[in-house]
């Protein structure tokens, strides 16, 4: 670690007057403002799946509703007469940290850091309640905060971070369901190398369950069959990000210079701040937003996106599965599709969202996509495309509302279906919009789990193992 600050530190000066001058292998096609054309067709042109992403509830062409959302006493469908091929439970964005309720960077968002804690609890619970085959954090899992003392301007002890880590830890132990995976997500390189997440990071007080977001070959992507007929695939959404490295091992100077080209504020900010490769502070220190429009504001500092290689892999994923007839759950910290995003803004979307979406949406495959889940936007969000395919954004623990048990879900997936069953931030909760029923129970008065209901459209038979 020594070495690589030291070799940052010669670098870091020449790096600023040479700041778009490095080359990088990320895929930089099409990545200019407009929305993909998939993206931006009208779902009323008569196509042959017609859905929405503003309305919960109307009739496609099976005569079902598309997406609905109810309470689980009063839900009923094909799907609830048959056992899932199988269930996980979800949640995203913890963001654990041991300070006091406060704003976002921007002002825009209220958060409550130490009631994170609580909501994580309430799920623990929740899955308790549930045989579960995998349980997954969409990354976050502790804030910079944990990291980084932004009043002055320096990094705390790694102690403090892998404390926090183990407040959380300590609550997910607990889970009955060992069979954990976490995603890479902007915070987790804030707070801890890319090798120690790679191997595993123990936090303190002798706690049994390691944070670990790569699987047991070593890798941040990954895929694995969750049951028969079914592929998850796991992505690395900061494959290709500044802080790739992760905490105190140097900014990428590859994707910095890529972010400098993109966002002139960054180049500037850069420039001004030639030790920026060794002090790694660019999150939360200058408005990176300023007069960037539309799409081009995923181009910040919190954002990344996905390698080449890690980009055929997808492919060659998507194409086995479709081959096998399989359906597909995708799982990124960072959204995926542009319509997912809040008010379209891009904020939250992967630096080339548009190369995987040219992988999801090839005519031959796209039946196969069930789902991608995001985390990374507080707020959350549901968008499906015109081919079906759902884009889910989990809400994050620390916009939680007093008074409300979410955010988190078990989910089920049906051969039709996947069957969302939980709690929201709130009344204005995305995934699960309304107020969840109260019913007495001997622990007391107890919240009703709402159901949001996805539904799938029919496999198209290949020529393949699966046929």
């Amino acid at each position: 670690r020594t070495q690589s600050r030291a070799r940052a530190r010669r670098m870091s000066r020449a790096f600023a007057f040479q700041v778009c001058g490095a080359s990088t292998s990320f895929v930089t096609r099409r990545t200019g403002p407009a929305l993909p054309t998939a993206a931006r067709r009208s779902v009323s042109r008569g196509v042959p799946f017609p859905i929405t992403n503003r309305a919960f509830s109307f009739t496609d062409p099976r005569g079902r509703d598309h997406a609905r959302v109810d309470t689980m006493a009063t839900r009923s469908s094909q799907s609830g007469t048959e056992a899932p091929a199988f269930t996980f439970g979800l949640l995203a964005d913890i963001q654990y940290a041991d300070v006091d309720d406060k704003p976002n960077f921007t002002g825009t968002q209220w958060r409550r850091y130490r009631n994170s804690l609580v909501v994580a609890k309430d799920a623990v619970t929740y899955f308790n309640e549930h045989d579960l085959d995998f349980a997954l954090h969409n990354g976050d899992i502790i804030d910079h905060q944990c990291a980084f003392d932004f009043a002055n301007d320096e990094f705390r002890p790694k102690r403090e971070a892998l404390d926090q880590l183990g407040e959380v830890m300590s609550v997910l132990k607990n889970c009955a369901c060992k069979n954990w995976h976490f995603t890479v997500g902007n915070h987790e390189l804030y707070n801890f190398t890319r090798e120690e997440l790679r191997n595993g990071v123990r936090a303190p007080a002798g706690n049994p369950l390691p944070f670990k977001c790569a699987n047991e070959f070593g890798d941040f992507h990954y895929s694995f069959a969750p049951a028969a007929g079914w592929k998850v695939i796991v992505l690395d959404s900061y494959d290709v990000s500044i802080y790739r490295n992760g905490r105190e091992e140097g900014l990428d100077e590859h994707a910095l210079a890529l972010l400098c080209e993109k966002n002139e504020n960054c180049k500037k900010f850069v420039a001004e701040n030639p030790d920026v490769l060794v002090t790694e502070r660019m999150s939360g220190t200058f408005p990176y937003f300023k007069n960037l429009t539309g799409l081009e504001s995923r181009w910040v500092p919190f954002n990344g996106g996905l390698g080449e290689a890690q980009l055929g892999w997808v492919k060659t994923e998507i194409d086995e599965a479709a081959r096998k007839n399989e359906r597909v759950v995708l799982f990124s910290h960072l959204l995926a599709h542009p319509e997912s995003t809040a008010k379209l803004s891009g904020r939250t979307l992967l630096w080339n969202y548009q190369d995987l979406l040219d992988i999801l949406e090839r005519e031959e495959v796209r039946d196969v996509v069930a789902a991608v889940i995001s985390g990374h936007q507080h707020d959350g969000g549901v968008f499906t495309s015109e081919f079906g395919t759902h884009y889910v954004v989990m809400e994050s623990p620390i916009v939680a509302e007093p008074g409300h048990n979410g955010p988190f879900a078990v989910v089920q997936a049906f051969d039709d279906s996947l069957k969302f069953v939980g709690f929201g931030k709130g009344k204005e909760s995305s995934l699960f919009p309304g107020v969840a029923e109260k019913k007495e129970s001997d622990g007391g008065e107890k919240q009703t789990p709402l159901t949001r209901e996805l539904l799938l459209r029919p496999l198209a038979k290949k020529n393949g193992e699966g046929a």
